[in-house]
């Protein structure tokens, strides 16, 4: 049987659904986050946790991660910061643990924007294929929203992506943000995407 690829994106501080999820893979099995672990849920710092002990995991940084590291207060607090900010308090004192914080930012800024395997991509946002990899802008990496219905590879390889909100499961393309509501986990093999797990 060919070895599978368990790919998660825009988790948003959802520790239950992405526990729920995790149950639901082999032990050791190769897995890729595409970013944006954190704002809008109420478990940011547990999300953190648990995805940095992950052994086998490939970790890349969402436009989410990119607002706590190198913020701009008005937009982060705008698109979730507030319930980040509020997961790394104190659960007695209320005081935030700026040390805790400081350590998940530290990691923020040295995951890699993108991931490449022998036959997809891996990118939170997008990829142009005017650019080689090591050349993308951030705009399209971290903020890019392919249109409609767009199924474009990048030079052969599928795009494998979330940020932008609704599944889409092309022949080149795929996107695994399931919006606000649900979480999901795409499944690969060497012929593509297999089965789409959900939370």
């Amino acid at each position: 049987m060919p070895d599978k690829t368990y790919v998660m994106t825009d988790i948003h501080g959802r520790l239950t659904e992405l526990e729920a999820l995790l149950a639901r893979i082999p032990h050791g099995a190769r897995l890729v986050f595409l970013g944006d672990y954190v704002d809008r849920g109420s478990q940011s710092r547990e999300v953190v946790a648990l995805v940095r002990s992950l052994p086998n995991a490939v970790c890349l940084r969402g436009n989410h991660e990119d607002m706590v590291a190198f913020p701009d207060p008005r937009m982060w607090m705008e698109n979730g910061g507030a319930s980040t900010l509020l997961s790394y308090r104190h659960p007695l004192t209320g005081d935030l643990e700026h040390a805790a914080l400081q350590h998940d930012i530290d990691w923020f800024r040295s995951l890699p924007r993108i991931h490449e395997d022998e036959r997809r991509v891996y990118v939170h946002a997008g990829v142009h294929p005017a650019y080689d990899l090591v050349d993308q802008p951030e705009a399209y990496t971290q903020l890019f929203r392919y249109p409609e219905g767009y199924d474009g590879s990048y030079r052969g390889k599928m795009v494998v992506h979330g940020h932008t909100p609704g599944v889409f499961q092309g022949r080149s393309r795929v996107c695994l943000d399931a919006g606000h509501k649900k979480l999901c986990c795409g499944v690969f093999d060497d012929h593509g995407l297999v089965e789409l797990l959900w939370a």
